[in-house]
């Protein structure tokens, strides 16, 4: 039944898209068919043009989020479990956090050039919020008795974050990296787009500036089903990895 909800909401847009077209509501150049754009998704894809760039994009998507994950979970942990920590450090977060991203795309440029490194360093930026915060929270709601449970029988700190903290955060660690991994996509292909870097976002702004607007709109296509994908793959793990949590519970 989701399925064919699903399936009669996407024919719904389609045909919305081709009666904006056919009404003149939106110039026919600028809104291409539907069929045209499916055929040049799949031309795309099959020459390489948008197949190597989606690659491109891939690569530091997955990298920054990794990177993004691992540093957000160490922190999260160690705020949550050092109240001196969270306190020192509280003022500096909630300047850095409330910056857009993009806005520091100047100072990355200036600082670490047009380069991988600079791409990290923005995809770990916007990233790595929602996993710090997750992390954090799950590791507050943690029932003291658990904790009080390790401590009788003998584990030490380390077993405690292996062994229990960790195990019972993992919920939270979960739902903000399928979060962050939307963000770090938005931002691998921000900054493609606007330094030129090899990938998706660099293919439909260049398509754009050459005229090719089918082409243009088969690349942002192929972007929305990639990040589909991203988020049905992340829901899948979850539901396969936790099975305690409480959102797979009440699935």
């Amino acid at each position: 039944m989701t399925f064919l909800k699903g399936t009669f909401g996407v024919m719904v847009a389609f045909a919305a898209w081709e009666a904006a077209r056919v009404t003149g509501l939106i110039d026919k150049r600028d809104l291409p068919a539907v069929v045209d754009i499916l055929t040049a998704a799949v031309a795309g894809l099959r020459n390489g043009d948008i197949s190597l760039a989606l690659l491109a994009t891939f690569e530091s998507w997955a990298t920054g989020l990794a990177l993004a994950s691992s540093i957000g979970i160490v922190a999260g942990i160690a705020l949550a479990l050092l109240p001196g920590l969270e306190l020192a450090t509280r003022p500096i977060l909630e300047f850095l956090r409330p910056i857009p991203s993009v806005a520091l795309i100047p100072v990355a440029l200036l600082v670490l050039g047009i380069g991988t490194s600079m791409q990290l360093f923005m995809i770990v930026y916007a990233a790595v919020w929602p996993v710090l915060f997750s992390t954090k929270a799950g590791v507050e709601s943690i029932d003291p008795r658990y904790l009080e449970t390790g401590r009788v029988l003998g584990f030490k700190r380390a077993e405690n974050v292996l062994r229990i903290l960790m195990p019972a955060s993992l919920p939270y660690i979960a739902t903000g990296i399928r979060t962050a991994s939307a963000i770090a996509l938005v931002l691998a292909i921000t900054v493609e787009m606007l330094t030129g870097r090899p990938g998706i976002g660099y293919y439909i702004e260049n398509v754009r500036l050459n005229g090719l607007t089918t082409e243009m709109w088969a690349g942002i296509l192929v972007t929305g089903i990639f990040g589909y994908a991203v988020n049905a793959i992340c829901v899948l793990i979850e539901q396969l990895v936790l099975p305690w949590s409480p959102e797979n519970r009440n699935a």
